[in-house]
């Protein structure tokens, strides 16, 4: 069956400069007089895919430690590949209306006075790895780049030699880049642009005892500030992320497999293997 002939909307109106196709609502509606098949296609839903982050820039004071590619690594590691989730990134528009009296039965005229756009609050949520690696990388982080709890003294401070001469927020915090792509991952649907990201706690750091239940897991919802933008521009620079993550070839069923050979310690004893060749060796042959 034939697409008609506008189905999608193309570099018209609020499509105009976006690269993600757009259905043209148009078409396709379905809750008419009576459906109308012809253009089921134009129908399609909006499904929304799952939001990636990029880091753009670690905190500047990373730069004065030790082992800098450690804690910037483990920074990139953390948001980029070991979230399972990502909450709180909002770019809702909310019109606010102020009301005045039409007569007297309680009618109003309503008339705009104020556009808002909601915030965004980033939220990272993960498992804490062995060891609690995560848990000690955002402790540094926040006392060594924001202020140790007992001094109120950004720890970078008391380094010996090398160290920042100010302590500006980009000393201190991340930015990043959040990205909603096409079901292809090609095309950009949606993007936000973070900057001034710290964390607001490490998660809880706590003990117990309680021989009659499992021992828990420890999951981290590591919520951050941000200072958020939107808008075509951001859009047009996650565009050009997306353009260097090249998924060509990178299906996931045609990847080798994670190990190519039977281990040494395991083919020296006897196993499946070793049976089908003692049964073949064996076998009684035919007359």
């Amino acid at each position: 069956m034939a697409r008609l002939q506008d189905t999608l909307l193309e570099n018209k109106a609020f499509s105009r400069g976006r690269t993600a196709y757009m259905v043209d609502p148009r078409n396709g509606g379905q809750h008419g007089y009576a459906p109308d098949l012809r253009s089921w296609i134009s129908n399609a839903a909006y499904v929304q895919h799952h939001t990636f982050c990029i880091l753009l820039e670690a905190p500047r004071f990373f730069r004065f430690m030790n082992d800098q590619d450690v804690y910037t690594g483990t920074l990139r590691a953390m948001l980029e590949l070991h979230s399972r989730s990502i909450e709180g990134l909002n770019s809702t528009v909310t019109a606010e209306f102020a009301g005045t009296p039409v007569g007297g039965a309680g009618e109003e005229q309503e008339e705009l006075v104020d556009m808002k756009r909601a915030p965004s609050k980033p939220v990272h949520t993960l498992h804490e790895k062995a060891g609690r690696p995560f848990q000690n990388f955002l402790e540094f982080w926040m006392t060594y780049g924001g202020m140790d709890p007992a001094s109120k003294v950004a720890n970078v401070g008391t380094l010996a030699g090398n160290r920042p001469t100010d302590m500006l927020p980009d000393e201190y915090t991340a930015t990043c880049l959040y990205i909603e792509p096409d079901p292809l991952h090609r095309k950009v649907m949606k993007s936000w642009l973070c900057t001034n990201m710290f964390p607001r706690s490490t998660g809880d750091i706590t003990g117990r005892r309680d021989l009659t239940s499992a021992m828990p897991l420890l999951e981290l919802g590591v919520e951050f500030t941000a200072l958020t933008q939107v808008g075509l521009g951001v859009d047009t620079l996650a565009q050009k992320i997306m353009d260097t993550i090249n998924v060509t070839n990178a299906n996931p069923n045609l990847r080798a497999a994670f190990i190519q050979e039977i281990h040494a310690d395991v083919a020296k004893v006897k196993g499946y293997q070793a049976q089908v060749t003692d049964f073949g060796q064996t076998a009684v042959q035919p007359a």
